[in-house]
């Protein structure tokens, strides 16, 4: 086995095999195509994602998060024009130590798109990882 292969096995050893490839597309392959425009795509990929796929509640958006395999989401606040969500789990735990920074900006679009066509408001989301809770925060905002 070459270096590159090994260190590749040995980068995600925690991860199961059945969400190897989806990390691998996420980390490695979307950003070497996307490039520095990464960040700004996946966010708009998520918000397209969630007019293809709409929630008619807040819980409902926690299930297809899980579905989808992106971790557990909880509602911690939720105030006239604005929501906070947690993502938690072991896989939000483990990309939280990946050598290169994981981004969670399709999650957040995702949650944008949601919150927006649950509201009938237009509302953007940003996140804030939390290393040390093995979390990431994400704070969506009605316009």
């Amino acid at each position: 086995m070459n270096d590159q292969i090994a260190k590749l096995f040995d980068d995600f050893r925690d991860i199961p095999s059945s969400t190897i490839g989806h990390e691998i597309l996420r980390t490695k392959v979307l950003p070497d195509l996307l490039g520095k425009e990464a960040d700004s795509i996946l966010y708009f990929i998520g918000r397209n994602l969630a007019k293809s796929y709409p929630c008619s509640s807040l819980d409902e958006i926690g299930t297809f998060f899980g579905a989808m395999g992106w971790d557990h989401l909880s509602l911690n606040k939720e105030k006239k024009n604005e929501y906070q969500f947690t993502l938690s789990g072991d896989l939000t735990a483990k990309r939280l130590t990946y050598e290169t920074n994981y981004c969670f900006r399709l999650e957040a679009g995702f949650l944008a798109e949601q919150i927006s066509l649950i509201t009938n408001e237009l509302a953007e989301c940003a996140y804030t990882c939390q290393p040390r809770k093995k979390t990431v925060d994400f704070q969506v905002v009605k316009q």
